[in-house]
């Protein structure tokens, strides 16, 4: 599993260095490349029919289109050159009314120039977004299917919102059937994987998706999630666990984790806090990296956790109290533990869910390949009481997502 940040107010792609050396001291190692239309669409209320869409007059001076796309690449070669990856390009989405024929015929040329630059710059996917009322599914992605296996690129269909006279509606591709059913028909005809899905997270806040359900009915043809918060309804993008209401969190990343967790998903994972960093001066948006990052793994780690647990071939608990009767009830059958410690002396020599519980100085006797997983709480104080004692191989286990919880009452001893 990836786990990608969109690039917007990450790094300004004419001077690109001091966003790279903040993403690098942040830690951050992938990014989601979002790109402006290679080609200048025409004004919204004109119904003239233009030769060449980049021919038209702006009312501001643009960039041209080639000038764009190697300022993009030289971003791309100087990240990559830093050791930070660019596997995904979202496209360009389109919100205008197609009630103009050569409106069409503009957004497949966007789209061919994007899975052009997709091959250029070495991405894996490019995420699609359906034009608004285009009702031709199989037209429009029929045409994309030659060109995105020529380039050697996967074409992530993407769930989103249509707006209806100024009111944000589920666009067909919200209902997860329908969205698996048009993947399978879509590889089908082209006669190889050449579609996928991407889930955005803030679109399923805004329609009230059951996000564990729409990711067990697509499955494994599920191969990126978009993380953005947001209120359920304005379409923003905020750091993840950022947008509350009244102490309680508005967007189901229980679903979420337990729904990719049930797929065993190991694709790519996009935080995108775009508004998030919009609202901070330049000056402290580093700040914020920091906490995406971690935010990013933590949510990375919570999916992981029982293939992390996979990773040990032996392995004891630090902890007797309710995380390691949750871990029992939920892992300890598959996983079993060699026995658990605890600082606590007066449980020394008893048994816990039926570990053995033992004083922690007999860890330094375990060979050096098992591992010392921290069932508690307190797992920062715990990590320092194991480095002290010169126990390197240390995990953790503290899963907040499980199926069930388990906090009965500890017996009085």
């Amino acid at each position: 599993m990836n786990v990608s940040y969109r690039n917007t107010y990450l790094i300004d792609t004419k001077k690109p260095a001091g966003g790279i050396r903040d993403l690098k001291n942040a830690g951050i190692q992938s990014l989601m490349l979002c790109i402006v239309a290679w080609l200048w669409a025409p004004e919204e209320n004109d119904d003239r029919e233009p030769s060449r869409w980049e021919e038209k007059k702006a009312p501001i001076k643009r960039e041209e289109p080639d000038t764009i796309k190697e300022r993009y690449l030289n971003m791309i070669t100087a990240c990559r050159t830093n050791g930070i990856e660019v596997p995904v390009l979202y496209a360009p989405r389109f919100s205008r009314k197609e009630d103009k024929p050569w409106m069409q015929d503009y957004i497949m040329e966007v789209m061919f120039e994007s899975i052009a630059f997709c091959k250029r710059a070495g991405c894996k996917y490019l995420i699609v977004g359906m034009p608004e009322r285009d009702q031709d599914y199989t037209g429009f992605y029929g045409k994309l299917s030659v060109k995105a296996q020529e380039a050697g690129i996967m074409v992530l269909l993407v769930n989103q919102t249509a707006d209806l006279s100024g009111h944000l509606v589920r666009d067909t591709l919200c209902e997860p059937q329908i969205a698996a059913e048009l993947i399978d028909r879509l590889n089908q005809r082209a006669g190889n994987d050449v579609f996928g899905f991407c889930l955005d997270m803030g679109v399923c806040n805004i329609c009230g998706s059951n996000t564990q359900a729409f990711i067990k009915a697509l499955g494994s043809r599920l191969k990126a999630v978009i993380l953005r918060d947001n209120n359920g309804h304005s379409n923003v993008s905020l750091l993840p666990f950022t947008c509350v209401n009244r102490g309680g969190i508005v967007t189901d990343w229980m679903g979420l984790i337990r729904g990719l967790r049930d797929i065993r998903f190991d694709g790519e994972l996009i935080v995108d806090f775009m508004d998030t960093l919009a609202a901070f001066s330049p000056l402290i948006r580093p700040a914020l990296f920091q906490l995406a990052r971690e935010v990013g793994d933590y949510i990375q780690w919570q999916i992981e956790i029982e293939n992390n647990l996979k990773k040990y071939k032996t392995f004891v608990l630090f902890g007797a109290g309710n995380m390691c009767r949750n871990y029992m009830k939920c892992y300890g059958e598959q996983y079993p533990p060699l026995f658990t410690c605890d600082n606590n002396s007066t449980l020394w020599g008893t048994t816990f869910e039926g570990l053995e519980v033992k004083n922690p100085e007999v860890l330094k006797e375990l060979p050096s390949d098992c591992c010392v997983v921290i069932c508690n709480i307190y797992y920062r104080e715990i990590e320092a009481q194991l480095r002290a004692m010169e126990i390197e191989n240390i995990g953790y286990f503290n899963d907040e997502y499980m199926p069930s919880f388990y906090f009965d009452s500890l017996e009085n001893r």
